[in-house]
């Protein structure tokens, strides 16, 4: 069936408007000048217009989906109940607290260096990514490459 998607289409789009409407608030909190550049440079403007990208890519993909002929758009509550039993569902939840955890602790007084390293090797441990010294490098190191392209190279501190 070409249009058994309709209703994950729907509800993703749903979802991803919420998500974009988060990243505009959020990017419009976000310092307008940096370092005396005008406020078109601050750190917002992309993210924000990322996030109006991301709203007018949901928005279509909601209309495409109200649109499309197949399975209708409402859920039982076994198909609810299967949804919430499935493993995937358990990790991309466990990925979705870490992330919120991760960027609620960022900025709080606790250096930004060992807020990522520690938030990069629970990840990856948690989901078996590979040895545990692998794991380690590969945390500070890209914790490291991060830092360094923000701070030198954009001029932009992080928190």
């Amino acid at each position: 069936m070409p249009y058994e998607l309709r209703r994950q289409d729907f509800y993703t789009g749903l979802i991803l408007c919420a998500v974009s409407l988060g990243v505009i608030f959020e990017s419009w909190r976000m310092p307008r000048e940096l370092l005396g550049w005008p406020a078109y440079a601050g750190p917002g403007i992309v993210t924000g217009l990322l996030g109006l990208g991301l709203l007018s890519l949901a928005i279509t993909l909601l209309i495409r989906a109200w649109r499309r002929p197949g399975a209708g758009l409402i859920i039982s509550l076994v198909e609810v109940r299967n949804y919430l039993t499935d493993p995937r569902t358990l990790h991309l939840g466990i990925m979705c607290l870490l992330s919120a955890g991760y960027l609620l602790i960022l900025g709080r007084g606790i250096p930004y260096a060992f807020t990522t390293v520690c938030y990069l090797i629970l990840t990856m441990l948690l989901f078996r990514a590979t040895a545990w010294w692998a794991i380690l490098v590969i945390s500070i190191v890209t914790t490291a490459a991060i830092a360094f392209v923000f701070n030198r190279i954009f001029l932009i501190p992080l928190p």
